[in-house]
């Protein structure tokens, strides 16, 4: 089941490479040159910068980025060329063409009949029940006297450390704030629970707040500079904790 479904979606790729193929000729042969060079970078541009708003949030390695817009951003440009080119040739017929390739693609099969797309979905069939039959045994003409069993002392229950007290953000210093938020990021990657990860995130935020409060201009310089889940933030906002101040 599962080879069938990697065999359609190559299937499926090949089908619209070779579609893509014919209307980039099309185009070439109904589309002004000049009309085909704006359409290739209109799409390039609005599907690479999508790629780009993406790979950005998710914080990905700058030279996996790169290779990454720059490879949606040549796919949807010879599309939209092959669109224009379809659209030339064909006129509205294209657009019955479009829906047959987004109703057939792995995504909208795997919506349709998720039964053919995920085997363990599937019901199983049920297996018969064996009966196993145990004889008796014959009874035993003497008994065989049992050893009292001593009980075993109970193990005392360990000591349970109260939870830590809440820790008052507008008590900390702008440094303990950026050492608070450079240690979340740690107690993030332990959590084991979406518990823990809810609560570590919403102390993250509480944090993010509380500086934004004491240093606005200090907070929009650090989010200028694209700053990492994992940053320190401290540089910008230390320096500013003793401005003005005799050391």
């Amino acid at each position: 089941m599962v080879d069938n479904g990697a065999r359609y979606r190559v299937a499926w790729r090949s089908a619209v490479v070779v579609l893509t193929t014919v209307g980039v000729l099309a185009a070439f042969l109904f589309v002004g040159l000049s009309s085909i060079v704006v359409a290739f970078l209109m799409g390039g541009i609005m599907v690479g910068s999508v790629q780009l708003s993406v790979g950005l949030a998710q914080e990905r390695q700058a030279p996996e980025l790169v290779r990454s817009v720059v490879r949606w951003a040549v796919r949807a440009g010879f599309v939209v060329v092959a669109i224009c080119g379809y659209a030339t040739a064909t006129g509205t017929a294209t657009l019955a063409l479009l829906l047959l390739i987004g109703a057939t693609s792995p995504p909208a099969i795997r919506w349709l009949y998720p039964n053919l797309a995920d085997p363990a979905a599937a019901p199983a069939e049920p297996r018969p029940v064996e009966t196993i039959v145990v004889e008796a045994e014959p009874p035993k003409q003497k008994r065989r006297r049992r050893k009292r069993v001593e009980p075993e002392p109970a193990s005392p229950e360990p000591e349970v450390s109260p939870p830590p007290a809440p820790v008052v953000l507008t008590e900390l210093s702008e440094e303990e704030l950026c050492l608070a938020w450079r240690r979340s990021f740690t107690e993030l990657e332990h959590c084991t629970t979406d518990a823990q990860r809810l609560e570590v995130a919403a102390r993250r935020t509480a944090v993010l707040d509380e500086l934004e409060r004491r240093d606005p201009k200090a907070f929009a310089e650090w989010l200028d500079s694209g700053p990492r889940a994992a940053g320190d933030p401290s540089k910008f906002f230390t320096p500013r904790t003793n401005h003005g101040e005799p050391d």
